[in-house]
């Protein structure tokens, strides 16, 4: 009889645990998904607020020894570290990455996509804080990472070697920059056309905009007015004639062209960039 008022006690104790879990985890997902909601509609501040109030609520479950509370504060945390970026406070975002890295060092470690993905957002915000030798060594680790686990197409180490290529572009190492991004593009052509996404055009496309403004740095003007050509006709076809990804591309090739003696030609691009940008408000 003890034995059985023992037994029934520990059932009532898991139950008990497995309910305050799914509580737990039912206000966290309300919190982290209002958050991603308003990231995506560019509502950084709310996003903020709602990714703060989800961070609590890990936490707490993280005290109450809920399974599930490292995963909810490692992904809260990702999430608050891209709404504090979007605000250009890359500080507080260099912050709560960290926060993350550390947290995945120490359950998932480096085989996880996850750490290099982090490793990678981490040297984004060092760039964004001009912080060009750090953000150097921590692209690096990522690229280790990922040449070891990305299986194919590789499309995040691609991802890698664009970036790394931007800290090279960025500090004044062209040569090195050039050859990263090459390599990138060559990976990203060679996604199959099945398997290929919005976000790997997009990543071309960046690949063919650094280049282009290497050529412009090297004097080839030709080719990096052909890049720039390029460029704008396959975001006008995937994006649409007025889509605001094609203003700073305008302004390069704009750029290019008064380089190369022709202010009609970039007045009209002017006057395009403006016509956008009216569309925004």
């Amino acid at each position: 009889m003890e034995f059985l008022t023992k037994s029934l006690l520990i059932c009532v104790a898991i139950f008990l645990l497995a309910v305050q879990t799914l509580a737990q985890d039912s206000v966290w997902v309300s919190y982290f998904g209002g958050g991603m909601k308003a990231l995506e509609q560019g509502n950084y501040q709310e996003a903020e607020r709602l990714f703060r109030a989800a961070l609590a609520e890990a936490e707490k479950a993280a005290q109450a020894n809920n399974p599930h509370a490292t995963g909810m504060i490692s992904d809260t945390l990702s999430g608050l570290a891209g709404a504090l970026r979007a605000q250009g406070r890359y500080s507080d975002a260099e912050t709560a990455i960290r926060r993350q890295l550390q947290i995945l060092e120490t359950t998932s470690g480096e085989s996880d996509p996850d750490y290099s993905k982090t490793l990678n957002n981490l040297g984004l915000l060092l760039s964004a804080q001009k912080k060009y030798k750090e953000a150097e060594e921590i692209h690096r680790r990522a690229l280790i990472l990922r040449e070891k686990y990305d299986e194919p197409p590789r499309r995040n180490l691609a991802v890698s070697l664009l970036n790394l290529g931007k800290v090279y572009y960025d500090d004044g190492k062209i040569s090195e920059s050039e050859a990263l991004f090459n390599q990138a593009r060559t990976i990203f052509k060679n996604v199959p056309p099945d398997d290929i996404t919005a976000e790997d055009i997009d990543n071309i496309l960046r690949c063919d905009g650094n280049l282009a403004l290497i050529y412009v740095d090297e004097k080839k003007y030709a080719e990096a007015e052909r890049y720039y050509k390029g460029i704008i006709l396959v975001t006008e076809k995937t994006k649409g004639v007025n889509h605001p990804d094609l203003i700073p591309y305008l302004e390069n090739y704009a750029k290019l062209l008064r380089i190369t003696k022709r202010p009609r030609e970039a007045a009209k691009l002017d006057a395009r960039i403006r016509s956008i940008r009216s569309r925004m408000r």
